[in-house]
């Protein structure tokens, strides 16, 4: 899988579909490799991020009457 199908994917799983739009046109980028690039480093940092928010809203959301620690 390129790195361009990756990106579409991850755009699709973080539902972006403006910047779905951009990549597949990619004439709107003056240098498209480098854009593609920094594209895939950011979303899989905000994939990786919206990972972590979403385990801590389940365990906050879980209303544990106390907080244990191991």
């Amino acid at each position: 899988m390129t790195m361009k199908e990756q990106v579409i994917q991850m755009c699709k799983d973080l539902r972006l579909p403006s910047i779905r739009k951009l990549v597949n046109e990619e004439t709107s980028f003056t240098h498209p490799e480098q854009a593609i690039k920094i594209l895939h480093q950011v979303l899989v940092q905000e994939k990786e991020d919206r990972f972590i928010r979403a385990k801590q809203n389940r365990i906050r959301t879980a209303n544990f009457p106390q907080r244990k620690l191991l």
